[in-house]
Formats: structure tokens, sequence, C-alpha cells
């Protein structure tokens, strides 16, 4: 098999936040989140936040959305990483190395505040999965 690797500013997996890491998968399965280092072959950069989530967190995938605006809305300090790590919705769907597990994209974000340019705004895609 041949490693994929995604790359991104943050990426959210379980209860980390990783800052400028690549996460490394193997025909959708979860590797490891390494520090970047260097470019890699295979690797694609996406400007946003990554998400990792379990395949069943894709099914909910509308309320988390919905639940992470009103979280930023309400509370105007709060990141948007704390606010998916904080998420009840995200808990339950954590990925595991050596499983299956889906990529997404969180977008447009404010890199000096780490929040979305408006939280109405935010758009969720799926990068790898399914």
């Amino acid at each position: 098999m041949r490693k994929e690797g995604f790359l991104a500013h943050y990426c959210c997996c379980g209860s980390c936040i990783y800052k400028r890491s690549t996460i490394f998968i193997d025909n959708n399965k979860l590797c490891s989140i390494d520090s970047f280092t260097c470019e890699t072959a295979n690797t694609t950069f996406f400007d946003g936040l990554l998400l990792v989530a379990g395949t069943t967190f894709h099914a909910h995938i509308g309320s988390f959305l919905a639940q992470l605006q009103e979280a930023l809305i309400q509370d105007t300090q709060l990141s948007i990483s704390e606010a998916i790590i904080q998420n009840s919705i995200y808990k339950r769907h954590h990925a595991e190395t050596g499983k299956d597990c889906h990529i997404y994209a969180l977008t447009p974000i404010t890199w000096h505040t780490l929040r979305p340019t408006n939280p109405k705004e935010l758009r969720i895609a799926l990068i790898k999965g399914l």
C-alpha cells in the first residue's frame, strides 16, 4: 500500500490539536500524525483546519456543523480547535490509529485568531474517506 499525507496549519484528532502536522493514512486507515519536517511525496496541503474522525461521524456532519457554529457565535473568544474538541458529537466519533477514518477540511479560518472568518459561513468538506 501507498501512504497518503494531508497537511494543514492545524488539525484535530481525538482530544489533540496538532500544529503544522501531516496526517498519514494507508487505504483510509489512520497511520500517524507527525510534525511537519519537510515536504513528503504523496502529501496534499489544505488551507483550512483538518479534522480526523471515525467513519461513524459522517452521518452527523450537519448537526456537528450547526453546534460548532453556535458555540463560536456564543463565545467570541473560543478558538475553532477548542470548539471542536469540546463538541459532544465529535467526542463520540474519534478516529483511532489503525482504523478507518475520514478527513474533513473546515474553511475559511482566520489564522491569527484561530476562528472562522464568520461562524455562519463556516464550511466542512470531506476530503478523504467513504
